[in-house]
């Protein structure tokens, strides 16, 4: 288990940076083409969907690394017993989110199947296709970090900056 997670951690960390190196090339040739007077007509309509799949990735890696903003004040001080309690609220509501946004994103996917982008080859649902496959990760994240939970390994919050790359 312990190896496919370092590959899937691998993965979407190298996705991250492809789809990050992408929108930059996109953009770059989005102001250089305009800068020549020609412009560029797919260059924003690509940076645009890299831009969102780009945050949805982002949106797994700091779930991953537990890198997302908790005010951790009340939770520190809190008896283990109840400490665990606010960490399965927690978990269990970020499930809650994941399934709904993956529930609707099915319907963004097919309403938006047959609608051909406006720049580009591609059908307008390549933007959305991000949505469930995100929703899936996040649940299975969150179950993981419940089952520490409840097991009684409280997950370390790392310091910003601190986490390995």
């Amino acid at each position: 288990m312990s190896s496919f997670l370092s590959i899937a951690d691998r993965l979407v960390r190298w996705s991250a940076v492809v789809l990050l190196l992408t929108l930059l090339a996109s953009v770059l040739v989005g102001v250089i083409s305009r800068q020549l007077n020609r412009p560029v007509a797919w260059s924003d309509e690509l940076a645009q969907y890299l831009l969102v799949w780009t945050a949805f990735v982002g949106w797994v890696i700091a779930s991953r690394r537990r890198a997302h903003i908790r005010i951790t004040v009340l939770a520190t001080k809190l008896p283990a017993p109840l400490g665990i309690a606010l960490e399965l609220l927690t978990q269990g509501l970020v499930v809650i989110f994941a399934l709904v946004l993956l529930r609707y994103s099915f319907g963004l996917i097919d309403r938006t199947w047959d609608v051909e982008s406006i720049a580009l080859p591609i059908t307008t649902a390549a933007l959305y296709i991000v949505m469930p496959l995100a929703a899936l990760a996040l649940i299975l994240q969150a179950i993981g970090d419940a089952a520490l939970a409840l097991a009684g390994r409280r997950v370390a919050t790392p310091e910003p900056g601190a986490q390995p790359l």
